[in-house]
């Protein structure tokens, strides 16, 4: 499975982050991540991070999908996706001697 970034759009309520998901099994799909404003706001998440997060979450969501339980088209980053990308992306700290 491929999952290609088309690009992002802003809107009134955060930018909308659109990707293409090729599937040798299936007809292309079309996927489209909202991150609200207030996460960029109060800097939960970078605008240059955004895509990552967005791209990372979509591949998780895909993971999980069932024929019976086709994922949504249009999803939205919850405050605890965006915890998880900061946990995992966060350098980590030096020890003092």
């Amino acid at each position: 499975m491929l999952i290609q970034y088309i690009g992002f759009e802003p809107k009134p309520r955060g930018r909308d982050y659109s990707y293409r998901v090729v599937d040798p099994k299936a007809d292309p799909r079309q996927f489209t991540l909202t991150v609200p404003s207030q996460a960029f706001s109060e800097r939960q998440v970078l605008y240059q991070d955004a895509a990552a997060l967005c791209y990372e979450k979509l591949r998780r969501e895909l993971a999980t999908e069932t024929e019976e339980h086709p994922l949504r088209r249009h999803l939205t980053v919850s405050d605890q996706d965006l915890d998880a990308y900061r946990e995992k992306h966060r350098p980590a700290r030096k020890r003092s001697s």
